[in-house]
């Protein structure tokens, strides 16, 4: 009886759903209002399935036929109870299989968020659950075969013995039998294949697990020999001539590479969140210093750190890779624009021909310096190349200097330290106002060298010119060109 308990639950829990559901026809009514045809399908079909995993189906269906077993058609009628293992277990597995199915979907169209990293074990936990059960439902088949195979036997002998009636295999025949020459035609202790060959089921049948009635001990051994084959892949398995028997070993050494490949599949993917996820955690503690450096030296607001630091995260969780080498690429619009704001605008004001411009050219202008940075020891321009950008200075030291030749020999001019809030480039600002064509611009006089890691925010020579002319009428061009000619 106590074999039957776990199987009450399983009613309780059918009899919950039925008396959720018969009472809410009008409930249904508002469900397919509320919901799409195919989410109402869906939501039905999820019900079927729920419902069929927790019938008891082969318990029901041996207590209505068992009784009636009574006649010729016995042993047709005890391989019909034998197939119903099958069915109890797939609207059992079939549940988890969608699960792992649609969690790894789920998985891989949000592989980069966090918090589904960290349920990656799920659907790996799951697969040993279906190996488990897997292994389970093959012993469960083993050891009925085995009974099969021997009650197969046993007709084949009686049939061509003399004296042997069949009959006497009948559930219903309550008279004395004589099995002893069924036990000298059907020898298994020890077997004679040349009589007749049990293959892969000699095991059960000498450990004499058919005939007992300890059901812990059927049920360790049936699982042990079927989580055995199904990691082998059954390479172990000496099947005989019966048809039946090579397609059963077949069957266990092809799920036994499909459930090993679907593990082997999620320890990969597990694997490679973790990676991403120590990625990413070496990536934060690098960049974690950076921003708390940037809010204190920028006195930004306490909370800007916590929206920078969201900011940071997510951009990590698309790239952990990313290096994120400038934070200001990764803040939104208004921000960078308040923050441009704060560093650059005292200084724009500064320039020749911008200590009166009107503050919407100066905005135009801020909206276009673009964040780059520069390591240690990186030539950022080369004295005899075009100027093609304005640099300003945020973080760092570059050093500036000219080369020469004095006396066949080469030489470098005194250097000059640009450092942060400092501007190089000015002269761009002299040639952005004048008729000057794209050809025409300066060339550098002076090597500008990163001294240490360097960040600065550079506005190309293009877009300054492009600002200078649409707002022309704002510019004094006489005064630019001679602050700048004084200053040459």
């Amino acid at each position: 009886m106590h074999q039957h308990l776990p199987h009450l639950k399983y009613l309780v829990y059918l009899l919950q759903i039925i008396y959720f559901v018969l009472p809410t026809r009008c409930k249904l009514s508002i469900m397919e209002d509320l919901l799409t045809a195919d989410e109402f399908f869906v939501l039905r079909k999820s019900l079927i399935q729920n419902i069929l995993a927790v019938l008891p189906i082969p318990q029901i269906v041996i207590l209505i036929f068992l009784p009636t077993t009574r006649n010729s058609r016995s042993l047709n009628r005890m391989k019909f109870l034998n197939s119903l293992i099958l069915l109890q277990y797939v609207p059992r597995a079939y549940p988890m299989y969608r699960v792992c199915k649609d969690f790894n979907k789920e998985t891989r169209e949000r592989s980069k968020e966090l918090a589904r990293r960290r349920q990656i074990w799920i659907p790996g936990v799951l697969n040993f659950i279906m190996y488990f059960l897997a292994s389970h439902v093959l012993g469960a088949f083993w050891y009925f075969f085995s009974a099969q195979r021997e009650m197969d036997c046993w007709i084949s002998a009686c049939r061509s013995e003399n004296g042997c009636n069949l009959s006497t295999l009948q559930c219903d025949n309550t008279h004395f039998r004589n099995v002893t020459l069924l036990n000298d035609l059907c020898p298994t202790n020890p077997p004679n294949p040349m009589a007749y060959d049990f293959g892969i089921f000699i095991d059960t049948l000498q450990s004499g697990i058919v005939g007992t009635t300890d059901f812990p001990h059927k049920l360790l051994m049936c699982f042990s020999w079927g989580l055995r084959n199904l990691s082998s892949f059954a390479s172990n398995l000496n099947s005989s001539t019966y048809a039946w028997e090579s397609i059963f070993v077949i069957f266990i050494s092809i799920s036994g590479l499909l459930l090993f490949m679907y593990l082997l599949g999620h320890v990969q993917i597990f694997m490679q969140a973790i990676s991403k996820t120590s990625k990413i955690s070496q990536r934060k503690s690098v960049i974690c210093p950076q921003i708390k450096f940037m809010v204190s030296e920028y006195r930004l607001r306490s909370e800007i750190q916590d929206e920078i630091w969201e900011l940071v995260r997510e951009a990590l969780e698309v790239d952990e890779d990313n290096p994120a080498a400038n934070i200001f690429s990764l803040l939104p619009l208004q921000l960078t624009k308040h923050m441009k704001r704060y560093l650059f605008l005292a200084t724009l004001r500064k320039l020749p021909g911008l200590e009166n411009i009107d503050r919407q050219v100066l905005e135009k202008i801020m909206k276009h310096l673009e964040p780059v940075s520069y390591a240690d020891g990186t030539y950022i321009i080369r004295e005899g190349e075009p100027l093609d950008r304005m640099l300003f200075i945020t973080q760092g030291i570059a050093l500036a200097y000219k080369t020469g030749t004095t006396g066949g020999e080469s030489g470098s001019s005194s250097t000059t330290h640009i450092a942060k809030g400092e501007v190089y480039g000015k002269e761009l600002m002299a040639w952005a106002a004048t008729s000057t064509p794209f050809s025409g611009l300066p060339i550098s006089d002076q090597t500008v060298k990163s001294h240490e890691k360097v960040e600065v925010f550079a506005i190309r020579a293009a877009r300054l010119k492009r600002i200078v002319s649409k707002f022309s009428t704002h510019f004094n061009t006489q005064d630019i060109t001679t602050v700048e000619i004084t200053s040459n």
